[in-house]
């Protein structure tokens, strides 16, 4: 499996989808996403294939389905990845005071994943440097075609000595074996 940890704001939610948003006078409930940002990432899992992975701070709405306005906004957003050809195939566990570093490890030691990037405008994973190598720090304006080019480098590249060679098995397929 190949995968794009995705965070949402400073990737898809920028200084451009704001602006777009106040012109069209759009409420956060049909908020639009960067065009741009949305383009770079179609065209990454189109070339690679890979899955996209909610790791943003917007799988709290998860937790809180029954509020209103967190529904409207999360089916907004898996409206548009759709759209996009870039539909959520999964979410990262939700680990409190653990941290995304934390939270994208524990997905990948559930989930055999032979290349992955990290996509996100935060640094949270200088604590974890083995989950470090695979980010690609977004810059204000979001995903842009440089961004784009480094993350195509970690998802193709054969051999990337950031991959390792041995899928992980997840503690609950263990305890299954026993």
């Amino acid at each position: 499996m190949t995968a794009i940890f995705l965070d949402i704001d400073g990737v898809l939610c920028t200084p451009l989808s704001s602006r777009l948003n106040q012109i069209l006078r759009l409420p956060p409930v049909r908020q639009y996403f960067d065009p741009i940002s949305l383009f770079w990432l179609r065209q990454l899992v189109r070339r690679t294939g890979a899955a996209v992975i909610l790791s943003s701070s917007w799988r709290d709405c998860l937790l809180m389905m029954d509020d209103p306005l967190c529904r409207t906004m999360l089916q907004n957003l898996l409206t548009h990845l759709h759209q996009n050809g870039t539909p959520l195939a999964d979410v990262t566990p939700m680990l409190p005071h653990e941290g995304k570093g934390a939270e994208i490890a524990a997905w990948l030691h559930c989930t055999p994943c032979s290349h992955y990037v990290i996509l996100d405008d935060r640094d949270s994973f200088s604590a974890r440097p083995e989950i470090a190598a695979h980010w690609v720090p977004i810059p204000q304006s979001g995903l842009r075609r440089r961004q784009a080019e480094t993350a195509l480098q970690l998802l193709t590249v054969p051999g990337s000595p950031y991959h390792e060679s041995a899928p992980p098995v997840c503690p609950t397929e263990s305890k299954k074996d026993a």
